[in-house]
């Protein structure tokens, strides 16, 4: 058990002082190594937020069991290590720069009326402005297996995070154009599986072959918007934006992609043919008519890696993948059909639009002016495939010219990074060369 921490740490900034506060007690008890409990609070208290949420309470308690020390698991012949545990936490964040909360002023210090120097507001205050708070529910299993060549671990989790944090935009007439504000709530569920393997490991010989993996799903959801960001949301999806992401509503992700679904090219006038909410078809674009056409997050993501050595050579690769997620193509807008053909373009867009009645094409047609909007047919499904690096080391010890330079190990490295990508989805370089190929040699020498 240790003592309780009482703090005070004020920090300056702005001619003004903050405050933090915090009471942190923490307990943790262990029996004949097979049961733990541990269990953590801490109150924390900053002027930082508004006058009436000053302070707020945190807390976590962990539990385990080790069921391999169990009488009935000593001699099992397989099983290495086997622990179940399961834990709760609540944590905080400060998402925002002092002083948000407070009305602050400044004085005009190059003019005066009469003798008198006059004050100007500089922010706007919000004296119910609280910590923004996760609850994090988690239930775990580790094991160990076959003389520990085998191991896995896996863990399901529940995050709800309540009281975000955001800036919300203001009209002009308020004389600020922002506002801090806790505008709602998120829930984050899902689970996350890793294991490794020893093919072959034989320490004597020092000769190794191990492949190691990671899968995690995860589903987000709104669960809860402040009144005004839901008006701000829907002001954004009847006006439009600057992004296909950028709408927030109770019930959806928020990574939903928002754009209006389209029937596809018109193969009689190459226009764009879209379906309205209520069902009607339209060559009109109407950013009211935007919908749920994907989440640009994807369901399952994860790495995979090995690692061969025999004697003094070492070769590693590691690899990324994810599935089950969308994205939006903004640059098959930019480069193609909102290109300015009077300048160097990409061929698609002389080669793959429209022409002349009858074709079938994805893009429209050539002689079609207006400007192209957010639209599902840009809504492309993604599963992704890469090598995120690949190096072979070799590694020289104890030899006689290295003990007579003082030498004790030498390691040369060659490597690569994203040697090759494969994606459903075509990797467009647009104008940013969004990715590249990496090739590095290292030589490293310790005395």
């Amino acid at each position: 058990c240790t003592p309780l921490a009482l703090g005070r740490s004020p920090t300056v900034e702005s001619k003004m002082k903050m405050t933090q506060f915090n009471l942190h007690p923490h307990v943790n008890y262990s029996y004949d190594n097979r049961y733990y409990i541990d269990f953590n609070v801490r109150t924390d208290g900053s002027s930082q937020f508004g006058s009436s949420k000053r302070f707020a309470p945190f807390y976590s308690v962990g539990l385990g069991w080790n069921i391999h020390n169990e009488n009935f698991f000593l001699d099992n012949p397989y099983v290495n290590r086997l622990k179940l545990r399961a834990s709760y936490g609540m944590s905080g964040s400060q998402q925002f720069s002092s002083y948000q909360a407070m009305e602050t002023y400044s004085y005009y210090t190059g003019d005066r009326y009469n003798i008198w120097m006059g004050a100007y507001q500089m922010a706007l205050g919000n004296k119910n402005l609280e910590w923004q708070t996760t609850d994090k529910y988690n239930i775990g299993v580790e094991g160990e297996f076959f003389n520990s060549r085998v191991s896995v671990t896996m863990d399901v989790y529940l995050e709800k995070t309540s009281s975000l944090l955001s800036s919300l935009e203001l009209p002009y007439s308020n004389g600020f154009d922002s506002y801090t504000e806790n505008i709602g709530a998120v829930e984050n569920k899902g689970f996350e599986l890793a294991a490794s393997l020893w093919l072959l490991r034989d320490t004597e010989r020092r000769v190794m072959w191990s492949v190691t993996g990671n899968l995690s799903y995860n589903k987000d959801k709104i669960t809860k918007l402040s009144d005004a960001m839901k008006a701000a949301n829907e002001k954004l999806a009847k006006n439009g934006g600057s992004n296909p992401n950028r709408i927030l509503r109770e019930g959806d992700s928020q990574n939903v992609i928002y754009a209006v679904p389209s029937l596809g090219i018109d193969p009689s006038s190459g226009e764009e043919i879209f379906l309205k909410k209520n069902g009607e078809v339209t060559k009109l674009w109407d950013s009211a008519d935007r919908v749920n056409c994907g989440i640009s997050e994807p369901k399952y993501r994860g790495n995979l890696s090995t690692m061969v050595r025999y004697k003094d050579l070492t070769f590693n690769m590691s690899f990324g993948y994810r599935w089950g997620g969308q994205l939006y193509n903004q640059t098959l807008i930019d480069r193609v059909e909102n290109a300015d053909k009077r300048y160097n373009v990409d061929e698609r867009v002389f080669n793959d639009r429209w022409q002349k009645p009858g074709d079938k094409t994805f893009f429209k047609g050539i002689n079609v002016t207006t400007t192209s909007n957010y639209s599902s047919r840009f809504v492309q499904d993604e599963t992704s495939f890469w090598c995120q690096n690949m190096n072979l080391t070799y590694e020289l010890r104890d030899q006689k010219w290295m003990r007579c330079l003082g030498v004790s190990v030498i390691n040369a490295t060659i490597g690569t990074g994203e040697l090759f990508y494969w994606s459903t989805i075509k990797r467009e370089r647009g104008i940013s060369y969004p990715f590249s190929r990496q090739y590095t040699m290292s030589l490293s020498v310790m005395f």
